[in-house]
């Protein structure tokens, strides 16, 4: 219960802390201190959740599986790296005068605001509760995108609260829509939004109630994930926000509203075949990721390339979920985690860029090699694992994903090498002509992003900028990142493997 209580808590503490405290130093010791004891925290939750299966506490308020609890690690151990980095990144924005030393109290106590919903949302039993926690996510980040005070910074803030709240109030009617089947099978009104509840009479639920409630929480939700055409706010939003709060938003709140799609599927699989949820995310999953990758081509702001980019993946993890079976949802699953670390990755690399070249134009930038190695090796590294090459680790789950394609494997339930899929002419027809599209613009992602990224790593610099750069601790996260994309490229932990089968368990329907 203990890890629960400090994963809850800690946040608030921190965030009234940081209301409080005026001194810069403390308030990053305080930051940093909550997200190591988050961090602890979950490592003992995911022993109790691989010991025990699952965990329910605080009144049944609290429900904890292994699909949340994955989620959860991305949580902490991006918002943790996310730490390490605003030391030496928000210190220089308060040095150059962009914002004023007092508002930076402020900042952490919004950054902590959307740690705790976030956290809420993915613990939350109820599907209620779990709705107004993603809400509470839209006020705080409203404000941390907008946090700079610039006209466009403003917009941008603007065009995320009305796009988000339309999408999150499509989300509310398909969640009333599930109370309104669950509730006439339950009777009781109290628990008929409670997932522990819902499992158990899924099967009983009105079909036809259930594929509305779905569309709208797909469409609801999906707007936070930022699927085509549901995007439109992700791209400014991201090229305004701080550094670190879009490593946030890219890595770890995207995943979190696809944990609520995800949810919402697997109880709408048991009472209608999984082919209704899978056709509509492999829909929008193959539309996000050919817009995106055509959109990658025009851009001349790389935090907006990286916008896009974040699309594309979120496109590609929901192939692999739309697709199902045992493979697929794996993919899926696993793409999620290492998209969290490579954007984390890239959006760190871009507030080092941003700080030396005071640009955001990919024109603005060149020669990086010479005025920041580091950062060069970093970017590289970024827009190797961001475009799937190997030996990073989106590559193994892009590969897994575009497998599950290829095979169609809708119902195996083995991830063993051995079991064949009948396959209709029409089946194989799909999966040749989805693989097909996948890889011609798998392409054309790669072409365009690696020539952006060349851009701005090879050259001289321009005159004005400094060259040479020097280890500090702000590069300790970019090497955690760079080695986490290489290890699990090679090795996955056993904890982790296990931890995602489990995961894979609770979405597929046997």
């Amino acid at each position: 219960m203990w890890p629960v209580i400090v994963l809850l808590t800690g946040p608030v503490l921190a965030g009234l802390l940081s209301l409080v405290i005026h001194r810069a130093r403390v308030l990053h010791v305080v930051n940093f201190a909550t997200m190591l004891a988050l961090a602890v925290a979950e490592t003992a939750l995911t022993r109790q959740v691989l010991a025990e299966g699952s965990v329910t506490t605080l009144g049944g308020f609290v429900y904890v599986d292994a699909l949340s609890d994955f989620i959860l690690v991305i949580i902490t151990a991006i918002g943790l790296s996310c730490s390490l980095y605003m030391w030496s990144y928000m210190d220089d924005r308060v040095a150059r005068g962009v914002i004023a030393p007092k508002r930076l109290g402020h900042f952490f106590f919004l950054f902590h605001m959307f740690l705790l919903a976030m956290v809420a949302a993915t613990v939350a039993n109820s599907l209620g509760v779990q709705w107004v926690a993603l809400e509470g996510t839209t006020l705080a980040t409203t404000f941390l995108i907008a946090f700079f005070r610039r006209r466009e910074s403003l917009e941008a803030g603007w065009k995320y609260l009305i796009l988000c709240s339309v999408g999150i109030a499509l989300a509310l009617f398909g969640v009333v829509l599930t109370y309104y089947s669950s509730v006439r099978v339950l009777g009781d009104a109290s628990s008929a939004l409670n997932m522990t509840a819902l499992i158990g009479v899924a099967n009983q639920l009105d079909p036809n109630v259930l594929k509305l409630a779905f569309i709208f929480m797909l469409v609801g939700y999906g707007t936070k994930v930022g699927l085509v055409p549901m995007h439109t706010w992700l791209p400014d939003a991201y090229s305004e926000a701080p550094a670190p709060i879009a490593a946030m938003l890219a890595g770890v709140l995207e995943t979190v509203a696809v944990y609520t799609v995800l949810r919402s599927k697997a109880l709408v699989d048991q009472a209608l075949p999984p082919e209704f949820t899978g056709n509509l995310l492999l829909t929008f999953g193959l539309l996000s990721f050919i817009v995106a990758s055509l959109f990658i081509l025009i851009q001349h702001n790389y935090k907006r390339l990286f916008a896009y980019s974040s699309i594309e993946h979120m496109g590609l993890a929901m192939i692999g979920f739309g697709v199902g079976g045992m493979i697929g949802t794996f993919g899926g699953l696993f793409h999620l985690l290492n998209h969290a670390v490579a954007k984390a990755l890239a959006f760190f690399v871009a507030g080092n860029i941003h700080r030396r070249f005071d640009t955001l134009e990919i024109d603005g930038v060149r020669g990086l090699a010479r005025a920041q190695p580091i950062t060069a090796v970093a970017i590289l590294v970024a827009g190797c694992a961001l475009v799937g090459l190997p030996p990073f680790s989106p590559f193994v789950s892009e590969l897994l994903v575009v497998s599950a394609v290829a095979a169609q494997d809708f119902s195996s339930d083995t991830m063993h090498v051995g079991r064949f899929v009948t396959m209709t002419i029409s089946d194989e027809m799909r999966s040749l002509g989805i693989v097909a599209l996948f890889l011609f613009f798998a392409v054309v992602l790669f072409g365009g992003f690696m020539f952006r990224v060349g851009a701005m790593v090879w050259g001289t610099p321009p005159a004005g900028v400094a060259r040479g750069e020097s280890w500090t601790a702000g590069h300790v996260p970019l090497m955690i990142m760079i080695v986490a994309l290489l290890g699990l490229g090679f090795v996955l932990p056993e904890p982790i493997q296990t931890l995602l089968t489990r995961a894979v368990n609770v979405i597929v329907v046997r």
